[in-house]
């Protein structure tokens, strides 16, 4: 990977870190329609970038004060926003692109100006960003995978008590993805379906009698 060089202290405060991610187990697609086990990927940082900070590390990297900038900024979004309001496409160079996206409620009717509403702002990304980002490096803090299904659950504690006598709560929990609260009912519908017992003086211990 190549190192990556950076113009201000404040380039380097911003850009020189690992972004920290947490990841969750999905199914993707892949190729022509092929289903794949994958994980999708969120950033996690709690921390976000404001004007304020923007308008302090802009100033580090070039003459203008922090008022120029703020100043620039607030006419910036005015003009955008009465740039969409025109029904214009905005292009941020570098960035992306904004359009007002619209809906309508009257079916397959044609609907007349009066009933299209606005039902948000779309950003499209430039197509050189990601390649702009290419040098960024990810520290995944955590794993969340998707919860099993009971079919999924009822095939693992099978095959789970082929080498163990008893599970716990926090093992079904780890087992099948789930909040503790999650899996003291999983187990209660066990108990109930007389597939699991209750260890004898045991509140939180179950061994499997099932079939």
């Amino acid at each position: 990977m190549k190192t990556k060089k950076y113009k201000t202290a404040a380039h380097k405060r911003m850009y020189g870190i690992e972004v920290a991610c947490k990841a969750t187990s999905r199914k993707l697609m892949c190729g022509a329609n092929t289903e794949s086990e994958g994980m999708a990927l969120t950033v996690s940082h709690p921390m976000k970038v404001d004007v304020e900070a923007l308008a302090k590390d802009i100033c580090d990297a070039t003459t203008a004060t922090e008022t120029d900038v703020k100043l620039v900024w607030d006419a910036m979004s005015e003009r955008i926003v009465e740039a969409l309001s025109h029904g214009y496409r905005v292009e941020l160079a570098g960035l992306g692109t904004l359009n007002m996206e619209l809906s309508s409620h009257m079916g397959t009717e044609a609907p007349t100006g009066k009933e299209v509403r606005i039902s948000g702002i779309r950003f499209r990304p430039d197509k050189n960003l990601a390649s702009r980002l290419a040098d960024v490096k990810f520290r995944v803090e955590g794993v969340k995978r998707k919860p099993l299904t009971d079919a999924e659950l009822d095939e693992a504690l099978r095959e789970y008590f082929t080498t163990h006598e008893d599970i716990h709560v926090r093992e079904l929990a780890r087992i099948g993805n789930y909040a503790m609260s999650t899996a003291y009912r999983k187990l209660k519908g066990y108990v109930e379906q007389a597939k699991l017992e209750l260890l004898p003086k045991s509140s939180s211990y179950y061994r499997w009698v099932g079939e």
